[in-house]
């Protein structure tokens, strides 16, 4: 997508959350700004190349943890965030993993920065410190499930690999994913609720 066009997103977005807030109209202002963030930081990503810098350290980090636990990998210097996996069960041979946009964890991290980036009645420090907790959680959740395909695949050889990416892979970072928002997100919010409902009743 064109950077005009992004930037003439973004302003547009500015203007109409300016005007809900002006008018105190919460629940619209949160919808449209968590969401508008959530695209933000994705369009922004992919154009200044953190989406890269998340496919390219994921890769490493995967790289030497294959290491430690004894499945030979290497860095596939052609294609930035991709991985050689040595498939040992079938033919010996290596087979390439692409982390592309899905497997980077960009879109997760954008939609938890928004959710929180916008979520009411807490202050800026505690939203800062909340969506840093979130989106490391969430990279390493990330690192985690394509460290299950490569394993899977090792181990297990190409036979495995639509079941560990598109099963296994997947219900573990959802799995995983779910824990996070629950902490970062719903067990405060329950906490809150719970604690402004004793308020009301010792009234």
């Amino acid at each position: 997508m064109d950077r005009g066009v992004i930037f003439g997103a973004l302003v547009v977005w500015v203007i109409i959350l300016l005007f809900f807030r002006s008018h105190r109209n919460w629940l619209p202002y949160y919808v449209l700004g968590s969401v508008g963030l959530a695209f933000a930081l994705i369009g922004v990503g992919r154009l200044f190349f953190l989406e890269q810098f998340l496919q390219v350290s994921t890769a490493s980090i995967v790289h030497l943890l294959s290491a430690v636990t004894g499945v030979e990998t290497r860095l596939f210097p052609a294609v930035p965030g991709a991985l050689m996996v040595l498939v040992i069960p079938q033919n010996l041979g290596w087979t390439v993993l692409n982390i592309g946009l899905e497997s980077s964890g960009l879109l997760e991290i954008g939609v938890l920065t928004g959710m929180v980036g916008f979520y009411p009645g807490w202050t800026l420090k505690r939203r800062i410190l909340t969506i840093c907790v979130g989106v490391f959680a969430t990279y390493v959740a990330n690192v985690v499930r394509v460290s299950f395909i490569v394993a899977s695949l090792h181990w297990g050889g190409k036979d495995l690999l639509f079941i560990s990416h598109t099963i296994g892979g997947r219900l573990i970072f959802f799995v995983l994913v779910v824990l996070i928002f629950w902490f970062v997100l719903s067990l405060p919010t329950l906490r809150t609720v719970h604690k402004n409902v004793q308020s009301w009743e010792s009234k």
